[in-house]
């Protein structure tokens, strides 16, 4: 599952054919996933959709009233919503192994770039269509319990800023931030540009808008009083390991609790990073 830098530059016509990709091109169940389709009104036509990869606890179908919470996981940048099926197989484990709670998990496609921000030219309402469509659709088609404090949102590198991003942005939407090795450097000019011009387009100054750094700091008191946040990282990840230290002071100087964690051991490496963090990864979920 890693997320490296991307080292090949994107043709335009490689990113123009990115850009259109709302629905993942295998529309096909996994392992313990099933494919799914939802409205995205918030691109502007009635007939705009998008995918996702949903995984329902054993209980959902043995517990029929029940209702769940969710955990909206990220993938990262040039990936697909194929790649949450480790984490997905992670989550079964502890699931049917009573380590954490029943959760429903949706691993939404949200366009291999983008960064799941609204971008600067309006074109692609990336924050807006996971904040809002796809969590609209979850609560209104599948047993969720319908509060931010039920709602998870977890990504990897480029769905770790995500993660950030919509967590820090919208409290009230998603209660629960988790973060693994978000890619969170600060400057523009530190990402290939492939990766970055459709969404920010040059601009640092709405990258920061953008960015967890500005958006703990506007949103610092509603997150003291109701959020759950949690960075995750690896120390040889020399990349952004220093960013996110630097995030994590960040945090402890606004007075917004939260968990760290950076495994000596890891680099920019999903398994590597959960491995290292263990059952504690499962345990955040049963803390109130």
């Amino acid at each position: 599952m890693p997320e490296k830098v991307h080292k090949v530059r994107t043709t335009p016509e490689q990113m123009a054919e990115i850009e259109q990709q709302w629905v993942d091109e295998v529309q096909e169940d996994q392992e313990l996933t099933t494919f799914g389709l939802y409205p995205q009104p918030s691109r502007g036509s009635a007939d705009a959709q998008g995918s996702y990869q949903l995984y329902l606890p054993p209980q959902y179908a043995t517990e029929p009233e029940r209702r769940f919470p969710v955990i909206y996981w990220l993938h990262g940048g040039f990936g697909n919503a194929r790649q949450g099926s480790e984490m997905v197989a992670r989550i079964d484990k502890a699931v049917r192994g009573e380590v954490m709670p029943p959760a429903i998990v949706v691993v939404p496609q949200i366009l291999p770039i983008g960064w799941y921000v609204d971008s600067k030219d309006g074109a692609r309402p990336l924050a807006q269509i996971t904040a809002f469509d796809l969590v609209r659709h979850m609560d209104d088609t599948y047993r969720t319990i319908p509060e931010a404090a039920a709602r998870t949102v977890e990504g990897f590198s480029m769905g770790g800023f995500g993660a950030l991003h919509l967590g820090l942005k919208y409290p009230k939407i998603f209660g629960k931030v988790s973060a693994v090795a978000p890619a969170i450097l600060r400057f523009l000019k530190d990402e290939p540009e492939d990766r970055v011009n459709n969404t920010y387009f040059g601009d640092q100054e709405y990258y920061d808008l953008c960015h967890p750094w500005s958006l703990v700091l506007a949103n610092a008191p509603e997150l003291r009083r109701t959020s759950q946040v949690r960075l995750l990282s690896g120390r040889l990840d020399t990349r952004l390991a220093p960013t996110i230290r630097d995030l994590d002071i960040r945090f402890t100087d606004l007075g917004v609790p939260h968990d760290f964690f950076e495994f000596p051991d890891a680099d920019h490496e999903y398994a590597d990073i959960m491995d290292g963090y263990g059952d504690k990864y499962y345990a955040w979920w049963r803390t109130a």
